[in-house]
């Protein structure tokens, strides 16, 4: 007796893909690399505006520890007659700011300032120099913000230089020893000041790093 063998046929393997395999496959990687980019472009924004913060947060960091630096070494001086405020154009009155052979004018501040004798290390190189600090606003000089003026001697010339741009405004302050009431610097020389108090503030609608708008404070001896 013999057996018929029955030969089933195979089913051919596929190779390649179909057209619309292939599209479908191009509009997902189309898809994903669109997103990929994006999410990096996200993250290169992010890390840009970080970096900007670290590097802004840095600066002003620094300035405020310059002016504590300064301040915290140094001797204050009261001036009689008080301190411009609100726009005024009086010229420093200080003798060490005064020089007859300088060839730059002391510049008019639009407010407080404070002059101070301090022996921490300085843009003078001098052991011990007078500064002036204010807030620049003469439209004569190429310096704005928050900008000093100092000289080492009367027989040197009157120096400038700009801290930050961005400080619209500085309000000075001094406790009284009596009433321990703040007051303004115009009323300086009518008291025993404690203490000084030294504000930095922003041009109007502008802001400054939280760490500028904490108030300096420093004690103060017989002046």
């Amino acid at each position: 007796m013999s057996v018929t063998r029955v030969r089933i046929p195979q089913r051919r393997q596929r190779r390649g893909m179909t057209l619309m395999e292939l599209i479908v496959g191009l509009l997902i990687t189309g898809l994903m690399a669109t997103l990929g980019t994006a999410a990096l472009g996200t993250i290169i924004d992010h890390r840009n505006i970080i970096n900007s913060s670290t590097i802004d947060m840095e600066r002003a960091a620094a300035l405020r520890e310059t002016l504590r630096m300064w301040l915290a070494s140094g001797t204050v001086a009261i001036q009689t007659g008080g301190v411009p405020r609100g726009g005024g154009t009086r010229s420093i009155s200080s003798s060490a700011m005064s020089s007859s052979t300088s060839t730059i004018s002391a510049a008019a501040s639009t407010g407080d300032e404070i002059t101070f004798t301090t022996s921490a290390p300085n843009p003078a190189m001098a052991p011990s120099v007078r500064i002036r600090l204010f807030v620049d606003g003469d439209a004569g000089t190429p310096e704005s913000g928050l900008t000093i003026e100092y000289q080492t001697s009367n027989a040197t010339p009157l120096q400038r230089r700009q801290l930050e741009a961005s400080i619209g405004g500085m309000t000075v302050e001094f406790l009284d020893n009596r009433t321990h009431r703040w007051l303004p610097a115009s009323e300086a020389a009518t008291i025993t000041p404690r203490a000084v108090r030294v504000s930095l503030l922003p041009f109007d609608g502008a802001q400054i790093p939280a760490i500028l708008q904490l108030p300096l404070i420093f004690p103060m001896g017989t002046q």
